[in-house]
């Protein structure tokens, strides 16, 4: 007798020569309800209802709690348990933060706050009832503190899911609470408890510390973003006076501490860094309200360039849709301007500053703390509460008006400011009208550009080309049917440090306008006009090339945001070199990949003897992979040896003298106490940290001097007016543990330091001793190497024989051939897109990246030659390619 079918079974079979059901509620046949209907309808029963159990729901939907599965939700875990801690320092209880990103992957949060509480809940619920608050806090969704007003006045978590998520989505978390003289702990696996909790020791501190890897199940990527971490915390930091946040990336040894004692001032001065300020000080204003449970910070500067910057947070928590602290902040400053520029009777003319003029080169921040605040949605964009757009409105009326006819020269200042802008407003609109007309007149479209037949703007792409010599050769190279060219002259116009006006009378701008189709300023451009899929930058690949780069990518952030938003915005990427060997022709990006490509040809039919006491060792024939191997570590080694070189120091006297392999190989640290000769080297941060103490006992205050950052311009620490009696000057050195991982490989084959710095002396008689490496290729003499050292460079001198080697100056030494099978064919080119952020999904994180953007071009492009000097010599450590 056959078994009965499943369900599924049932569901899954195909009906055979069946006519179509009646999609009517209840199908019939001459005999009643059809059979198949009636199994379908048994299979959706009270079984088939699913209750998902504790944190099975975040598990089944993550997105929901952290907005995607992506690098933004991997980093949204973090932010979760760090917010846990700013709202303990919020309340007033946290000074010390921590964030370490472990070696291994996971990420440990360490705060000094009170600590969860860990002792057992008494609830109606009896699921909850008996159980530690702690379990319940980091299994139970909405479960928390912050639903209680006396234990947080203000805070950031609104629903009591963070923790608990966090817990859900990584593969194991442990969690230690420092409370009541003993060290808590539990450990879980994907949210469920593996080891209740229960006490390892004692303390006489409070906190929380939370250590957690990240669910490879979950997360398509699960390796943390120094960058990105950093420019989260560094914003924390500026919001909470006080609180110290440090970040610590064990893998590279970079690590950040940042405390303010007036953040949102020092917010301000990051964000204007590389501007010129039309008033010496930032102004701040600050406003609290007990009765509604409100408070109001704001601190602002204007600069002499041309784009407004506010950012407004509520409960530390960025509203990047402003809200209605933004629209009181906005009102009250028009409003009280314009008041005070007409009783001072400092208009002149017709022409009235409208809001955006006064907001013009102003740089802001508006922070409120609320005790019930109501955002737009769970990402919290937008803040909607109305009684915080009133009292902000209010404070900066009174506050920015107290502060006007007290620094009278500031205001005088400021209202100019507001009034060359309604100006050069007007200015710019004559300006467009003007270039309208002269378009229309001339057919709409410059005279240089040479246009594609196709005028379909998805399938078509605009070269903007360096140098009307290349531009030639793109014009008679290019796919006419698709490709446009527009040959610029010269470096354009920098407009970062011109005038909307000024920049729209410079030919080769108007020309790109033009071309582009969407027209200038942000009432007229429309993304949607654009006349090409595609807007390439095509330079030279020298220094001039990467100016010119650098000059149009001002111009696209500043005057055409939305086509870098879209991702319209490519960089072409020629090649420097050009290979022949034989009859094979080949283009070489850069000096990276035509190093990679010797190397491939010489590892071929290639070894690598050792000999020891005129044998060859058997056991060191290095060839195939294994010799790749080989020469890949010794090209780290030569990488980190430039590094060290750039810190002035020698590779070989470094590692000759500090190799330590019981202590983890080499120094990650250097420190010179005043202007002592020798370093002191330590091969940990607790090293250091013990001889500071040592130092401080000893010496009384010692100010610490990072030199691995440049501090040009910045005074003591904790702002004292004059210098501590001693200094301590500290060089990070995290190339240190690459080089130890790299000669640690060496030895693991066999070899030792002093084969890699290895000499062979001429003895008496004239000759050279018997060379201990040995490069043999089938019949061709054997190549001798002074060193292990020596071994890549002599391989890619073997792939180099009988290959012509051709260097590229520019794109005007390139044919119209070469150029389209180099740099324009799209069947093989390499184009580089030009993106705000690698994480445009995430609000947030877009909105950092896209300030640091601004902060940057301001500093490359702008008049703070102090500023653009620090950064280069702050970021020359990172260089690895330069040609000039």
């Amino acid at each position: 007798m056959a078994e009965p079918m499943s369900e599924q079974e049932i569901a899954d079979r195909e009906p055979i020569d069946q006519p179509p059901v009646d999609p009517s509620p209840i199908a019939r046949n001459g005999n009643g309800q059809d059979e198949k209907a009636a199994q379908l309808a048994e299979m959706y029963d009270e079984n088939k209802i699913r209750v998902l159990e504790g944190l099975e729901a975040v598990r089944k939907r993550p997105a929901m709690y952290i907005g995607d599965t992506n690098i933004g939700g991997l980093h949204h875990l973090v932010y979760e348990v760090v917010d846990n801690a700013i709202d303990e320092a919020m309340a007033g209880y946290c000074n010390q933060i921590a964030v370490k990103l472990n070696a291994d992957g996971s990420c440990t949060v360490t705060d000094d706050g009170r600590g969860i509480p860990v002792k057992a809940m008494t609830h109606a619920d009896p699921n909850i009832d008996g159980k530690s608050a702690l379990e319940v806090v980091m299994t139970v969704l909405h479960a928390g503190g912050k639903f209680d007003s006396d234990s947080y006045k203000t805070s950031a978590g609104l629903h009591g899911v963070g923790i608990s998520v966090v817990n859900a989505l990584s593969s194991r978390l442990v969690v230690e609470v420092c409370r009541g003289g003993e060290v808590h702990a539990m450990r879980f696996e994907r949210g469920v408890t593996v080891e209740p909790i229960h006490v390892i020791g004692d303390t006489s501190g409070t906190g929380t510390r939370v250590e957690f890897m990240p669910d490879p199940d979950i997360f398509t990527e699960t390796e943390f973003r120094y960058e990105t971490l950093l420019a989260r915390i560094r914003e924390l930091a500026y919001l909470n006076n006080g609180v110290r946040i440090q970040l610590l990336d064990e893998k590279t040894g970079r690590d950040e501490t940042l405390m303010f004692e007036d953040g949102l001032r020092e917010f301000v001065r990051h964000l204007n860094e590389g501007k010129e300020p039309i008033h010496k000080h930032v102004v701040p204003f600050h406003a609290e309200d007990e009765q509604q449970g409100l408070i109001c910070d704001v601190a602002f500067q204007y600069t002499s360039g041309f784009t407004e910057n506010v950012l407004c947070f509520a409960n530390n928590v960025h509203n990047i849709d402003g809200g209605t602290h933004l629209s009181g902040f906005r009102s009250a400053l028009t409003r009280t301007l314009n008041a005070y520029a007409r009783k001072e009777n400092l208009l002149k003319g017709s022409t009235s500053p409208t809001g955006d003029d006064w907001r013009e080169g102003l740089s802001a921040v508006i922070s409120v703390k609320v005790a019930e605040p109501q955002f737009e949605a769970q990402t919290k964009v937008r803040l909607t509460n109305p009684e915080v757009g009133t009292y902000v409105e209010q404070t900066v009326n009174q506050q920015l008006g107290n502060f006007l006819e007290e620094n009278p020269a500031d205001a005088k200042r400021i209202v100019q400011k507001g009034a060359q802008a309604a100006q050069a407003r007007e200015a710019a609109r004559k300006a467009r009208d003007l270039a309208r007309k002269s378009s229309m007149s001339s057919g709409g479209l410059p005279g240089k550009l040479q246009d594609c037949r196709n005028k379909d703007a998805e399938s078509t792409e605009l070269f903007l080309v360096e140098g009307d010599s290349a531009g030639g050769s793109a014009k008679s190279g290019r796919d006419s049917l698709m490709q446009a060219i527009l040959a610029l002259k010269g470096k354009i116009l920098n407009v970062e440090k011109a005038r909307i006006d000024k920049m729209l009378s410079h030919d080769e701008i108007k020309a790109i306008i033009q071309a582009v189709g969407c027209g200038i300023g942000a009432d007229e451009f429309d993304v949607e006009k654009r006349r090409y899929g595609k807007i390439i930058i095509m330079c030279d690949a020298d220094v001039d090339g990467s100016h010119i780069r650098t000059l149009l990518l001002t111009f696209l952030f500043r005057h055409m945001r939305p086509l870098l938003d879209g991702g319209f915005i490519y960089v072409a990427q020629p090649p420097l070199y050009q290979l022949k060997k034989g009859k094979k022709r080949e283009y070489i990006l850069n000096e990276g990949v035509l190093n990679a490509r010797l190397t491939d040809w010489g590892l071929e039919g290639t070894r690598l003897q050792v000999v020891e006491d005129g044998k060859v060792d058997a056991g060191k024939d290095f060839s195939g992979d294994t010799l790749r191997e080989l020469v890949e570590t010794l090209d780290g080694i030569e990488r980190c040896a430039r590094i060290l070189r750039r810190r002035q120091l020698e590779l070989q006297p470094f590692v000759r003298t500090h190799w330590n392999a019981e202590r983890g190989g080499l120094p990650v640290i250097l420190a010179k106490l005043d202007d002592e000769r020798d370093a002191t080297v330590f091969y940990s941060e607790a090293d250091f940290t013990a001889y500071r103490s040592e130092l401080r006992e000893r010496l009384g205050e010692v100010e610490m001097i990072d030199m691995s950052r440049s501090l040009a311009g910045r005074g003591p620490e904790n702002g004292q007016d004059e210098q501590p009696k001693h200094r301590l000057f500290r060089t990070e050195l995290p190339e240190s543990r690459d080089l130890a991982t790299l000669f640690g490989r060496l030895i693991d084959w066999g070899f030792t330091i002093g084969d890699y710095f290895a000499t062979r002396e001429v003895l008496v008689t004239g000759e050279l001793p018997p060379a201990k490496f040995k490069l043999v290729n089938g019949d061709s003499p054997p190549v001798e190497l002074d060193n292990l050292a020596d071994t890549a460079h002599a391989v890619r001198e073997n792939g180099s024989g009988g290959v012509e080697l051709k260097r590229y100056k520019g794109l005007g030494e390139m044919n119209p051939d070469e150029l389209w099978e180099t740099t324009m064919d799209p069947e093989r080119r390499t184009l580089l897109k030009v993106v705000i952020s690698e994480d445009a999904a995430d609000p947030e994180q877009f909105g950092l990246d896209a300030r640091e953007a601004d902060r940057i071009f301001s500093i490359l492009m702008g008049d703070d030659v102090e500023a653009r000097r620090t950064f280069i010599e702050s970021n020359a450590i990172h260089v690895k390619n330069i040609d000039v």
